[in-house]
């Protein structure tokens, strides 16, 4: 009775000793992904929505790279770095030696360089969406000093402007690891002198660390 009894006891420890240490490996897991910082890069594609951009120009080709860090199990804090290079339309570069300069940008291609801090929530392990606000500055083949300067709106130099946006976007599994692939799909701007010129276009992630 008494061996029986002192085996009951020893089972119950050892399962208590199994539980504590489960709850001990939850919890550092969950600190560990608190403390975490990841960054996700890949490339992203845009066309300009705004009618007097879309006259000139058309897709835009680039780079992005974010930082982010998870404040709780929904929300991030990060920030995001992007390079699009934008062509003109095709066949349209009509200039003549008597054209200003700004008749010369509006049909020459244009880098754009951004940095905005964001912030994204997500809904589950899956789907996520996100605002961003920072500034941006235009680079014109043409002659860099002018910036986006070409656009009737702007001032003849309009280099640096206010650069925001909205996306939403779903991760993809890759051999079984969550949260690897991202695609989403984004709104953003440049603002500068109370107009913005829009685009809309799609971003191709990978989360290089989780």
């Amino acid at each position: 009775m008494k061996k029986i009894l002192l085996l009951f006891l020893c089972t119950i420890l050892l399962g208590n000793l199994f539980v504590f240490a489960q709850n001990q490996n939850q919890t550092e897991r969950l600190l560990h992904k608190k403390e975490l910082i990841y960054v996700e890069g890949g490339i992203n594609m845009s066309l300009p929505v705004h009618i007097q951009m879309y006259r000139s120009h058309r897709l835009a080709i680039g780079i992005n790279l974010r930082a982010a860090k998870p404040i709780s199990s929904k929300t991030e804090l990060g920030v995001r770095f992007e390079f699009d290079y934008r062509f003109i339309k095709e066949n349209s570069r009509d200039i003549t030696p008597e054209s200003t300069l700004e008749e010369r940008a509006l049909h020459s291609n244009f880098s754009l360089i951004t940095i905005k801090p964001n912030f994204q929530f997500n809904w589950n392990s899956h789907w996520f969406l996100g605002a961003e606000t920072g500034i941006g500055y235009a680079i014109s083949d043409e002659d860099p000093k002018i910036g986006l300067g070409f656009i009737s709106e702007y001032d003849s130099s309009e280099q640096f402007g206010s650069c925001s946006g909205l996306y939403i976007g779903r991760y993809f599994t890759i051999k079984n690891q969550k949260k690897k692939l991202g695609i989403s799909l984004s709104f953003t701007n440049f603002v500068a002198n109370w107009h913005a010129e829009n685009s809309l276009g799609l971003k191709f992630n990978y989360r290089l660390k989780n």
